[in-house]
C-alpha cells in the first residue's frame, strides 16, 4: 500500500488500483474528540459547515496502517488506511457469498450445545449462513416455542398476521398452502409484504410421517445461470413488474416488485418467487407471451434436481434461510401414518448482520 497526496486529494495505491480521496470525504470520517462523541461515535459538528475549499496540509504515515492528516481548518486526525479501503470497496464486514447448486454444497449440520461457548457456536452458524444463504442447526430442545429462545439470541422477532411464530401443520381450512400436507414447490415467503421478511427460521418439533422432506435452492445461483444461459429471459424477469397478493378474512396484503431484483451495482439483491401468489400486470399479448416463457424457464430451474438440496428435518433441527436469496419447499407427506409439526418465525437482516459483526470481534 502506497500513499501520496497534494492539497486537493489523498491517493492510496493498493493492488495496482489508485483510490483518490477528497479532503471533505476524509474529514467527515475523523474520530477525534472534537469531531465525534467518544461514546456514541456520532458527529459533534455539521459537515456542511466545513468549507467546500477544505484542503490537505500534510499527510504522514505514522505506523504501517495509519496516517496522520492535517487539514487547512487546522483539524488534525489519525486514520486507519485499511478501514478507509474497506469503506471505499463497500465492504460490509460480512463473508463473501458463495453460490451453489446441489453438487457444489455439502449439507452440514451445526450441533448446538447449550453447555458450550454460545458466542463461538453462533459465530460459525452465522458465518455459514452469510456465505451460503442458509444454515442447518441441530441439537435444540424439540419443544414448543424453543425456536423463539434461539432466534432471540440472534435478533428481534418480526411479528406478522400469522403471529410471533406460526405452526406448520396440516389444517382442515388453511389460509395458506403451507398449512396442508401438499407438496410445496420452491418459493420465497411472503413476497406480498412491505418489506418482505428477511430471514426465516423453520424448527422441527415432530416429523415421523412418511414424506415431508425439506428442500432449499440458491436463488442467486439460479439467477446467475439464467443470466448466462437465457439472457433474454433474465432481462425480462429483472424488468417486469409483478403484483404479489395474499388475502384471507383478516388481511389483504399486496406488494409490487420484480422476480429478480438487482442492486444499483448490478448485483443480485433479492429473489421474489411464489407461484401461488404472483400476478403479472396487464400488458400486450406479445409481451405477456415473452414473460410467461421466461418465468417457465426459471420455474423449471428452481425445481430441478440440479439446484435442489433435499433433506429430512429431525426433531430439534432448525433451518435458517435468507428469504431474499434462497427458495424453499417440501415434499408431500402422509398424516395418517405419523405427525409433522414445524414452527416458523422471521427476523430481519440487520439483526443477523449486526450479531455477526459483534461476534467477529469477540471470538
Amino acid at each position: 500500500m502506497n500513499l501520496d497526496y497534494d492539497s486537493k486529494e489523498l491517493r492510496i495505491s493498493v493492488d495496482n488500483e489508485i483510490f483518490r480521496l477528497h479532503p471533505l470525504w476524509i474529514r467527515e470520517r475523523s474520530l477525534e474528540e472534537d469531531a465525534v462523541d467518544q461514546s456514541s461515535l456520532q458527529r459533534l459538528y455539521d459537515p456542511e459547515k466545513i468549507s467546500v475549499n477544505l484542503q490537505i496540509k500534510t499527510a504522514k504515515v505514522i505506523e504501517k496502517d495509519k496516517v496522520l492528516i492535517k487539514f487547512s481548518d487546522n483539524h488534525e486526525a489519525e486514520y486507519c488506511l485499511h478501514s478507509l479501503i474497506k469503506e471505499i470497496k463497500r465492504s460490509k464486514g460480512l463473508p463473501n457469498k458463495v453460490f451453489w447448486d446441489n453438487k457444489k454444497i455439502i449439507l452440514k449440520k451445526f450441533k448446538f450445545n447449550y453447555d458450550e461457548d454460545e458466542e463461538k457456536q453462533l459465530y460459525h452458524i452465522l458465518d455459514f449462513y452469510h456465505k451460503y444463504g442458509f444454515t442447518l442447526v441441530s441439537g435444540l430442545k424439540a419443544v414448543d416455542k424453543e425456536i423463539i429462545n434461539f432466534a432471540e439470541k440472534i435478533g428481534y422477532i418480526r411479528e406478522t398476521n400469522f403471529g410471533k411464530l406460526f405452526n406448520v401443520i396440516s389444517q382442515k381450512q388453511p389460509n395458506d398452502l403451507a398449512y396442508t400436507s401438499l407438496e410445496l414447490e420452491s418459493h420465497t415467503d411472503n413476497p406480498y409484504r412491505k418489506p418482505v421478511p428477511s430471514i426465516q427460521f423453520l424448527f422441527c418439533i415432530e416429523n415421523n410421517c412418511e414424506g415431508g422432506d425439506s428442500t432449499i435452492v440458491d436463488g442467486f445461483k439460479v439467477a446467475e445461470d439464467l443470466k448466462k444461459e437465457y439472457p433474454e429471459a433474465f432481462s425480462i424477469l429483472v424488468s417486469t413488474l409483478i403484483n404479489f397478493k395474499f388475502k384471507d378474512k383478516d388481511a389483504i396484503l399486496e406488494k409490487t416488485g420484480k422476480i429478480i431484483k438487482l442492486s444499483e451495482r448490478g448485483e443480485f439483491k433479492q429473489i421474489k418467487y411464489s407461484n401461488r401468489l404472483d400476478f403479472v400486470f396487464y400488458q400486450d399479448p406479445e409481451k405477456l407471451e415473452e414473460f410467461y416463457a421466461a418465468k417457465r424457464i426459471m420455474h423449471e430451474m428452481i425445481n430441478s434436481k440440479k439446484y435442489i438440496l433435499q433433506f429430512h428435518l429431525d426433531p430439534g433441527d432448525l433451518i435458517i434461510m435468507n428469504n431474499y436469496r434462497t427458495l424453499h419447499g417440501r415434499t408431500s407427506y402422509n398424516t395418517s401414518e405419523g405427525n409433522r409439526w414445524l414452527q416458523g418465525l422471521y427476523i430481519d437482516h440487520d439483526s443477523a448482520e449486526s450479531k455477526y459483526k459483534i461476534l467477529s470481534e469477540a471470538v
